[in-house]
């Protein structure tokens, strides 16, 4: 059976992987969660790695990563218009390191190693940035009082435990982003040779119809749109008369139930304040963009419905007895399907 009409095929390569990375960004999320994989935010940025790497493999121009950087953008806003806006800024930072990292074409595997590293870590960054700014550096103290009190029977000096934590943490980063690295590399070989794809397609004419949905719809909420903006204000101004003397005065003692109270201001302002502004701004530059580039936007998105195909077969293609490998077999199908044509 054909996995998808010849159409697809017949547009272009760089088309079809900002098409995929569009999809995974939209999507891959849901079908994340559905397939029980741990680690998404990872996986994400893995994904979003390996798409940057195809299409500086398949174009010599400069300026190409970013052009399908920001249809990513795009395509990303119009199909879940509820994601946060930090999720745009680390899309767009990935892709503008990667239009930096292959403007020398000498280098192109340490570059798409260094980029999938520097994806992974980003993230690992960007939540510790994040959990520092919503509850101040008195947070990592809190932690560092909390644990020593425990462990002052067996432990006579004061330790450090938040740093351990951070550098624990960072670590777990860094060895994904090394193996992720490593098998970016390896996908870059196997698309180059694409040896296996001729075998992949054959095996499409016997690949009998799946009973599983790898797909989670996910339901929006709708809310009115200035109430959210209102709330966030007052709790802004909450947020600031808990920075003044009187406020930490009144808890005295009790520093963690300070930090909690602030923090979950800093929240709810970032998500009912902050967040909707924000969101107001993407979706006046979107309409913009859809304007100067609707062509492409349209292509990207009638491409979508193939992807899904693609990845849905791709994932019953990928049978191994763990995890990590079918991921790995998984993420591997799904390229050589996409980029190659079908013999």
């Amino acid at each position: 059976m054909n996995i998808i009409n010849k159409e697809f095929y017949r547009t272009n390569v760089t088309l079809r992987i900002t098409a995929l990375w569009a999809f995974s960004e939209a999507f891959m999320g849901g079908i994340l969660h559905g397939l029980q994989i741990p680690f998404a935010g990872l996986v994400l940025a893995f994904v979003a790695s390996v798409c940057i790497t195809l299409i500086a493999l398949g174009n010599f121009k400069k300026g190409e990563i970013l052009k399908a950087t920001l249809l990513v953008i795009a395509v990303k806003f119009i199909l879940s218009p509820h994601t946060p806006p930090m999720a745009y800024v680390a899309v767009l930072i990935q892709g503008a390191v990667g239009e930096l990292l292959f403007l020398n074409r000498k280098t192109f595997k340490p570059a798409a190693f260094i980029l999938t590293l520097f994806s992974l870590l980003y993230s690992a960054f960007q939540h510790l940035l994040i959990l520092t700014i919503v509850f101040g550096k008195g947070f990592w103290q809190a932690i560092d009082i909390f644990l020593n009190k425990i462990t002052q029977s067996f432990v006579k000096d004061a330790v450090h435990y938040s740093l351990y934590i951070i550098i624990f943490y960072v670590s777990c980063y860094l060895i994904a982003g090394i193996v992720g690295g490593l098998l970016n590399m390896k996908i870059i070989n196997s698309v180059r040779s694409g040896d296996k794809a001729n075998t992949l397609f054959q095996q499409l004419n016997n690949l009998p119809p799946s009973a599983d949905d790898i797909f989670v719809n996910k339901r929006s909420s709708k809310s009115k749109k200035w109430f959210p903006i209102i709330f966030g204000g007052l709790m802004l101004l909450m947020l600031v008369f808990s920075y003044l003397p009187f406020f930490s005065k009144g808890f005295g003692k009790y520093q963690i139930a300070e930090l909690i109270i602030r923090g979950i201001m800093i929240v709810l302002v970032w998500n009912y304040f902050i967040t909707p502004l924000l969101r107001l701004q993407i979706q006046k530059w979107i309409s913009r963009y859809k304007e100067k580039n609707g062509n492409a936007l349209q292509q990207v998105i009638a491409l979508l419905p193939g992807i899904k195909i693609i990845v849905q077969q791709s994932w019953q293609l990928s049978q191994q007895p763990k995890k990590w490998l079918r991921f790995k077999s998984f993420i591997n199908n799904t390229v050589l399907l996409i980029v190659h044509h079908e013999q």
